[in-house]
């Protein structure tokens, strides 16, 4: 390593870019290398993606596995999907080139059952290149798990966590208006559920986060979604939604032990949501009732757990990791990358 830490970004959409804009502010952090394969962006410098008033003299490569195959970085960024099988070949690629990645993939925040066999496999490989995996973002990766996590801190005891997220699906991007169903049908909203191309993507990763760190031996996880239906024609800056027709999506995730309720998470996700918020209840001694009014705006704070992160990655064991391994993440503080580099010139 030099100075800074070599950073690669893989995929440049929309919270791909907000990352990058704040890694290229970040001391410390120097971005290298930038690979996606949209006609919009490939082949062009990655400051005119980005919307600078200048360029960076970085291409955009078109090709991604080309790209990964030569890649030479301390990390990458990776925001190209949310399933985990997804980007296990990319995860392949950057841990063979022995790149630490920190990624948006929801199914990658923490390990579900369905998935435990290839977290492990994963963490085989990063154990045995040295390298650091983490998953995170907003929801999963913080409002509702690692932030429900640390407020049980002053709890001697804890019997239940209940979290709550409302987000109103009208200030948020397209992708994620179309994400949660926004302006179908119901007969479309039916068909996509079946499709699963309507969903938030990541409450059972939150349901078994919380559940880990508190030691909670889980029987069963239920996962509930249902559309959040238009009362009245709505309008956001890209969809006009028809009343009677879905606003986006409410959905749940519960996880039981010894037949009762443990962990319960409710996300309610649509175009005109009303009191937009964050709310955590836990149920202990003593108890915890804490409600961010407005909520966490997602993209932006997406993009700043993503880079706020870093040091606290950089600086752990190498393996897959979870927000609830890290030491408290907070604002990102050169001064850690700075002790970080420092060490690491000192090893050579």
């Amino acid at each position: 390593m030099g100075r800074a830490l070599r950073v690669v970004h893989v995929g440049l959409g929309p919270i791909g870019q907000g990352i990058a804009r704040l890694v290229l502010e970040a001391e410390g952090l120097q971005v290298v290398g930038a690979t996606d394969p949209s006609p919009e962006y490939a082949g062009k410098d990655l400051g005119t993606v980005l919307g600078l008033p200048k360029k960076l003299r970085i291409k955009v490569a078109p090709d991604p596995a080309k790209f990964l195959a030569k890649a030479k970085a301390d990390l990458a960024v990776l925001c190209t999907s949310s399933s985990l099988k997804g980007v296990k070949s990319e995860l392949a690629a950057l841990t063979k080139r022995g790149i630490n990645v920190v990624t948006t993939c929801e199914e990658l925040a923490f390990p579900t059952p369905e998935h435990s066999a290839l977290f492990r496999e994963l963490d085989k490989a990063a154990q045995k290149k040295k390298v650091r995996i983490l998953g995170t973002g907003v929801n999963p990766g913080f409002a509702m798990d690692a932030l429900a996590l640390m407020l049980t801190a002053p709890c001697a005891e804890v019997r239940r966590v209940s979290v709550t997220r409302v987000v109103d699906a009208g200030t948020r991007r397209l992708p994620l208006q179309r994400k949660v169903g926004a302006g179908l049908n119901l007969n479309q909203f039916r068909h996509a559920m079946t499709e699963g191309t309507v969903k938030h993507v990541g409450l059972p990763e939150s349901v078994h986060m919380i559940a880990s760190g508190l030691g909670f031996k889980l029987d069963k996880v239920e996962e509930t979604l249902e559309p959040a239906i238009a009362p009245r024609d709505l309008d956001t800056d890209h969809l006009r939604i028809p009343a009677g027709s879905a606003a986006g999506i409410k959905q749940s995730a519960r996880g039981y032990r010894n037949g009762e309720l443990a962990v319960s998470l409710d996300l309610q996700m649509y175009v005109g949501a009303e009191s937009p918020r964050d709310h955590v209840l836990t149920d202990g001694t003593p108890p915890i009732d804490m409600t961010i009014t407005g909520g966490l705006a997602g993209d932006i704070a997406t993009a700043a757990i993503v880079v706020n992160a870093i040091p606290k990655l950089m600086a752990a064991r190498p393996g897959v990791l979870t927000m609830k391994d890290l030491p408290l993440v907070h604002r990102y503080n050169p001064l850690e990358v700075k002790a970080l580099l420092a060490g690491k010139n000192k090893k050579r």
